[in-house]
Parts: C-alpha cells; sequence; structure tokens
C-alpha cells in the first residue's frame, strides 16, 4: 500500500510522508460507544465530535505530547488509560492509548455522575 491510500474497506488512513517525516494519525477505535452515548445526551455530540476530530488528527508519541494539546483537560493513570474532560468538564471520556501502534481505544464515556461510579484502571 502506498502512502496516503486507504485499506481494503477499513476506512483508514494509513501514514504518508511529508517531506522526511513520517505521518501517522491516530486510529480511534469504538467511535460506536461515543455516538450512542450522544444518542441519550444528544448535548454531548458537539464536543465529543471536536474530540475525535483532535485526536484522529494528532500523531502522539507519548503522554506530553497529548499533554501539550489537551493541557489541564487531560489525566493520566495507569496503563496508558487517559481521562478526558469533554464538553465544559460536563462529560468524561477513558481511553487507552497505545503510543507505538498509534491506536487510541475508547473504553468509557460517560456523564460525571457515571464516572464517579468506575474505576478508569479497570473499566
Amino acid at each position: 500500500m502506498r502512502p496516503g491510500e486507504k485499506g481494503p474497506n477499513l476506512g483508514i488512513s494509513t501514514c504518508s510522508h511529508i517531506g522526511n517525516t513520517l505521518y501517522c494519525p491516530m486510529q480511534i477505535i469504538a467511535r460506536r460507544t461515543l455516538k450512542q452515548f450522544w444518542r441519550r445526551h444528544a448535548q454531548a455530540e458537539k464536543p465529543l465530535r471536536a474530540w475525535y476530530m483532535v485526536v484522529r488528527a494528532a500523531t502522539w508519541e507519548g503522554p506530553a505530547d497529548v499533554k501539550e494539546q489537551f493541557g489541564n483537560t487531560v489525566d493520566f493513570v495507569a496503563d496508558n488509560r487517559l481521562i478526558f474532560d469533554v464538553g465544559g468538564n460536563k462529560y468524561r471520556l477513558v481511553v487507552h492509548v497505545a503510543y507505538r501502534f498509534k491506536r487510541v481505544l475508547v473504553k468509557f464515556v460517560g456523564t460525571h455522575k457515571e464516572y464517579d461510579a468506575i474505576d478508569p484502571e479497570k473499566v
């Protein structure tokens, strides 16, 4: 497969070269989880879509890159899990990041009340 081509029937962009740099955006797994949540909480759709667009264009190499991009709206817990404050801190999004493979797996999305009932390290 050539840089910039899409994988067969997956709709996943591949890496591309920009000068001498290999550019590999993040792949977000379980977008369906986000959609299911915003169907129940319509006011969450816009901020979750915004988060999705930013992250899928990101090229994170490690936690410092995430912190630089999201500042105080992200926290880090064990096992490369990140907790994002979304929608003006109305919602919480827990993801697992595999930096080496450029993948972000959505583990949990919910209101603060729902988040308080889970353990972000085990969800």
